[in-house]
């Protein structure tokens, strides 16, 4: 998640059930943060162990008297060109152990979390399924996470989980053991690693709030790295897969409020929202909620110049910025969430081409490098590393070695088969859904 965390503390394994707070001690985020995720994880462990990966629970709720319609997949139409559309019920339904609610009836072209799906030329029938992950919302995708009472203040961001409705070609899939291998099949799991290597100096002193100076130059203390698979778009329409990382996490974004022209935005000015400054030289993304919703990358880019204006800083960047990335208009999001906003995203570094040796010169002594032990490598775009730099003792202890990433932990599961060939019908839906009736009927 990209936000403005000193350090990610909750490791499933220590079996930690809850934080104490002390008498007069420091208050951290990562302490407040942890105790979210042991909620957060111990309650979708036991939805998942009573429920199952996924279920549609029959009891009536605030959106529907009869639940089990919910996530019904009818009303398939083929369109012109070869596009279709069909029709997804409301209701609630737990995925992968979290519980999900959608508000109202929708269609596949109709989604407000996944605008514009990618379009579907081949052939055969359609494996419908619900792909779900948790993101970060901030104050660009939402308005009313800011304080107006305290001047428009940044404050807490929050946790979102996503359910795309998304859909796959296949060809004599007819069960859900069948669906569950061609998901397992089409989207494996990243097999790149993470080994980071720090310098450690004589000079390094074993408490540190900040980046120290010394007469052997400047010791690191206290980042939060995020290295992160880029798979974004370039000016000329087409993709480029790389490497980005920060070491803030990524926590420094933007609105861009206007656009200049294709290399020049009008951007709300940083540091009335993070207390950060962009500088000229600094790598930056311009991204928007659909680069990021469909785990795209948006385009890379170094900041050539900044000049002020009274609306907010005017940034040149050294190239021009697909007009897609930088278009506004409605997706059908809540009238709070701004979903169409560009928003301008700092890094610290971008490398391409993406390649199993990549060697990461992060600056400040620290080498990362991303590795596979297999023949070919897997990588899924938006999957990460995040790490902390603190003191000489810490880093030897706790730099990643090997280390898998942290990923999206996207889950999926099957919802239907619309059939498009042979004797079937499109009216003839395969039906995958799975439902539990209340434990005290």
């Amino acid at each position: 998640m990209k936000g403005d965390f000193s350090r990610f503390s909750f490791a499933n394994y220590n079996n930690y059930l809850e934080v104490l707070k002390q008498q007069g001690r420091v208050s951290l985020d990562s302490d407040w943060n942890e105790q979210a995720e042991i909620w957060r994880e111990n309650f979708r462990q036991l939805a998942t162990d009573i429920i199952g990966p996924f279920a549609i629970p029959k009891s009536p709720n605030r959106l529907a008297a009869d639940n089990s319609k919910a996530l019904k997949v009818s009303n398939y139409k083929s369109q012109t060109g070869g596009g279709f559309d069909f029709r997804v019920d409301k209701g609630l339904a737990y995925v992968d152990g979290y519980l999900i609610r959608y508000e109202n009836d929708f269609t596949y072209l109709s989604q407000s979390d996944y605008p514009e799906p990618d379009p579907v030329t081949d052939p055969g029938d359609l494996l419908v399924y619900i792909e779900t992950f948790l993101k970060t919302v901030n104050f660009i995708d939402d308005e009313l996470i800011r304080e107006p009472a305290l001047g428009g203040a940044d404050t807490c961001l929050r946790a979102k989980i996503v359910g795309q409705i998304r859909v796959l070609p296949c060809l004599n899939v007819g069960d859900i053991e069948s669906a569950l291998s061609l998901l397992a099949k089409v989207y494996p799991t990243t097999n790149l690693t993470l080994t980071a290597k720090i310098a450690q100096s004589v000079e390094q002193i074993p408490f540190s709030f900040g980046e120290v100076e010394t007469a052997g130059g400047i010791i690191p203390g206290n980042l939060h790295y995020r290295i992160e698979i880029h798979r974004g778009t370039q000016n000329n329409g087409g993709y480029v897969e790389g490497l980005k990382w920060s070491d803030d996490n990524a926590a420094t974004v933007a609105s861009i409020l206007d656009v200049i022209s294709p290399d020049t935005f009008l951007v709300e000015e940083s540091e009335s929202v993070m207390g950060e400054f962009l500088r000229e030289g600094d790598w930056v993304e311009v991204s928007n909620y659909r680069s990021e919703i469909n785990h795209q990358g948006g385009q890379m880019a170094r900041i050539k110049k900044i000049e002020n204006d009274v609306s907010g800083l005017a940034v040149i960047l050294d190239t021009n910025i697909h007009p897609l990335l930088t278009r506004r208009g409605d997706n059908g999001g809540e009238p709070s969430n701004n979903h169409s906003k560009p928003r301008l995203r700092k890094w610290s570094g971008f490398v391409t081409p993406l390649n199993s040796k990549n060697v990461l010169n992060l600056g400040k002594g620290i080498k990362a490098t991303v590795q596979t032990k297999a023949d070919k490598p897997i990588a899924s775009p938006g999957d990460y590393w995040n790490f902390a730099i603190r003191d000489r003792e810490y880093n030897k202890k706790f730099a990643p070695v090997n280390s898998l990433p942290h990923g999206l932990n996207s889950f999926r599961f099957p919802l239907a088969i619309i059939p498009r060939k042979g004797k079937k019908k499109s009216g003839d839906i395969i039906d995958f859904r799975r439902f539990i009736e209340p434990l005290a009927k």
